[in-house]
């Protein structure tokens, strides 16, 4: 028995939790009308959302998306494996999105100040966090990049946050659902990257090669 179950005491973190779905019952019985028509509908999702796990950056705060329009994979660092990869969930959930839920425009989102991009820059301890180590791996690309441009200093990490996501794009289009998608025209790929001071959001334009903040492409 852990000590924390000892004391016979509910957990604060645990409480908070559970005082939270209790708000959120209440508010289900003021829109219950809205959930069961979910409930009832198959889900036909806007957007699948390619995001980093971090607490402080959530997808439908940020696109004040409703229940039921966004698709989203979760994970350390917003990664895309690439096809072929050991790692077969983000892949699973792509090709779900995509031939099964006719979702047409994928988004990866990365962040400022992102912890997994900055883990890959101290050693990882191989035995504790052996499956973190490997995962943070999936950064590599975007570390080497910026190696070897000499980028140092202050910008690094953002920058390298930046590159990542461009590779993010590239491992997107090694799956064959979503390369066939785009070569059809059918299919969307997006890279953005959320400021979380700002709370700005930039995008990058693959056919320019540069960066924009998301209001000026919205605004043509």
């Amino acid at each position: 028995m852990t000590e924390k179950a000892a004391t016979g005491a509910v957990d604060p973190d645990i409480k908070d939790a559970m005082e939270g779905y209790e708000r959120f019952r209440q508010q289900f019985e003021r829109d219950k009308a809205f959930y069961q028509r979910l409930a009832a509908k198959k889900q036909k999702p806007k957007l699948l959302w390619i995001g980093c796990c971090d607490s402080r950056v959530i997808p439908s705060q940020i696109t004040q998306a409703d229940p039921g329009e966004l698709f989203e994979i979760r994970n350390i660092a917003n990664c895309v494996p690439p096809a072929g990869a050991d790692d077969d969930s983000v892949g699973a959930a792509i090709e779900y999105a995509l031939r099964h839920l006719g979702v047409d425009d994928i988004v990866v989102c990365g962040h400022t100040g992102c912890g997994g991009i900055q883990a890959l820059l101290e050693p990882i301890p191989p035995g504790e966090e052996a499956h973190l180590g490997r995962w943070v791996a999936l950064t590599r690309p975007a570390h080497d990049l910026m190696t070897a441009a000499r980028i140092d200093g202050e910008g690094r990490l953002n920058a390298t946050i930046a590159a990542h996501i461009q590779f993010q794009l590239d491992n997107l289009m090694t799956y064959d659902i979503v390369r066939k998608g785009v070569a059809e025209g059918k299919v969307g790929i997006h890279g953005w990257l959320y400021d979380m001071e700002t709370g700005d959001v930039i995008v990058y334009d693959r056919d320019k090669g540069a960066w924009r903040n998301l209001i000026e492409t919205t605004a043509g």
